[in-house]
């Protein structure tokens, strides 16, 4: 499975405002993250729309969390940028002689997916700010 970049800038970008605990102009979100303003912009209105931000515009405007970070898991905000979450699908038609393995396979891959959503279900924004306190990275 691979993220797309606007997923990790989007995960950079709740972290930072979960630790900030107020509203960030867009602005200083930007270059915080090195990140051009119009990017951060498309990557929070993906965020907005999934209800993990409120953007409020005019000069005290910018972003802020509107769950607290222990209630935001990355799944949820994958799904939110991303649509879904899949490690792999079989490409094509299997030929007879390898129908069976390739379903096999199939099955799999389905048994991943459902590893790999019940592991980010346990990662949440919390979870990913207590590495930095307690520099236990193996967890």
């Amino acid at each position: 499975m691979q993220l797309n970049r606007s997923t990790d800038y989007a995960i950079q970008m709740l972290v930072y405002l979960a630790k900030a605990r107020k509203t960030v102009s867009s602005s200083k979100l930007a270059a915080a993250m090195g990140v051009s303003h119009r990017y951060l912009l498309q990557i929070s209105a993906k965020l907005r729309a999934a209800g993990f931000i409120r953007v409020a515009h005019g000069s005290a405007g910018g972003m802020i969390l509107l769950k607290p970070s222990e209630e935001i898991c990355l799944y949820e905000v994958i799904i939110g940028m991303e649509g879904i979450i899949r490690t792999g699908d079989i490409c094509g038609i299997p030929s007879d002689e390898v129908s069976k393995e390739m379903l096999m396979l199939k099955n799999e891959y389905r048994k991943m997916d459902r590893m790999l959503e019940r592991s980010l279900k346990k990662i949440t924004l919390a979870r990913i700010m207590e590495v930095d306190k307690n520099r236990n990275f193996s967890q």
